[in-house]
């Protein structure tokens, strides 16, 4: 670990003194503390490659308790080629970035089996019950559950970027949306990273899942919608399980000290760019809901 380190400072350009102690567990906490001062990265040991070494790390700014539900019912009011383009849109944006989709979590049937004993109990009225029947239904065998299969599987365009510029929108709607979608052309493609990349739990060095926190695969999500009855009692579902969790995982960048080290830390916005377009496109699509052309 001392070469790594060694290594580390020289590209940093930095002289580099190491004191051994007494014990070789003394030295090693003795160049634990000067790698800290060395570094502007908070520091960390772990096991990388099957060896003890040196992790680097800094945390990305990130909106915490936040659940980032990407909904697709907008493109049921789409239609021809700005149709396709969404979905080809939504299903590369979520491959890309490792983003799963509302039925690839056991959640789901939690939440309608919930909401399947609640409806059959004495509780709503006959309003209530028959939109969570609706609900129900849609998202069993129903429309909300084939059009997020739809889009999981389809993709129309292989030059999703050339089809967006093509397009000419008919009214103000579209153009914010092929707006967005162009903005948003820089999370997708074989060039650009995965947000699931950055998240690294610091407290699970071994992979064993001992702490209780959510899984950022639930936390990031394609949904049908963002504000229907299925996404509500999901929605508080877990939010019952933040509040019993440990800890959250957020977006963080590492950087593992071997001996073949040869670049210095860096650290890119990709998360919190991420984060700022997810929040611009989904206001969007919640405040055109209602009064879209």
């Amino acid at each position: 670990m001392l070469e790594c380190v060694l290594r580390y400072a020289g590209l940093l350009g930095k002289e580099f003194r190491h004191t051994p102690g007494r014990t070789l567990c003394e030295s090693f906490v003795n160049l634990y503390k000067e790698l800290d001062a060395l570094v502007p990265q908070e520091v960390n040991f772990e096991v990388h490659g099957n060896r003890l070494t040196f992790c680097l790390y800094e945390y990305h700014r990130w909106p915490e308790w936040t659940f980032h539900l990407l909904p697709v019912s907008f493109v049921d009011r789409l239609e021809g080629r700005l149709k396709r383009i969404a979905i080809t849109f939504i299903h590369d944006f979520a491959r890309n970035n490792g983003i799963s989709y509302l039925d690839e979590w056991g959640d789901l049937e939690w939440a309608l089996e919930w909401m399947a004993d609640y409806v059959s109990g004495p509780g709503p009225d006959k309003q209530e019950r028959d939109e969570y029947r609706r609900t129900l239904q849609s998202y069993g065998k129903g429309h909300a559950i084939h059009l997020l299969e739809r889009v999981q599987k389809r993709s129309y365009y292989k030059r999703l970027r050339s089809a967006i510029d093509r397009y000419r929108p008919a009214n103000e709607y579209e153009k914010g949306l092929i707006d967005l979608f162009r903005e948003g052309l820089q999370f997708v493609g074989p060039d650009t990273p995965s947000i699931m990349q950055y998240f690294n739990d610091p407290y699970d060095d071994e992979k064993t899942g001992a702490g209780i926190t959510i899984d950022p695969d639930r936390m990031i999500r394609v949904v049908y919608d963002s504000y229907d009855l299925l996404a509500d009692n999901l929605s508080e579902m877990l939010n019952n399980e933040i509040q019993n969790c440990d800890y959250l995982i957020t977006p963080v960048t590492t950087l593992f000290l071997t001996p073949e080290q040869t670049e210095p830390f860096r650290k890119d916005d990709y998360p919190e760019r991420f984060a700022e377009w997810f929040e611009r496109f989904v206001t969007f699509l919640s405040t055109h809901k209602f009064n879209r052309p």
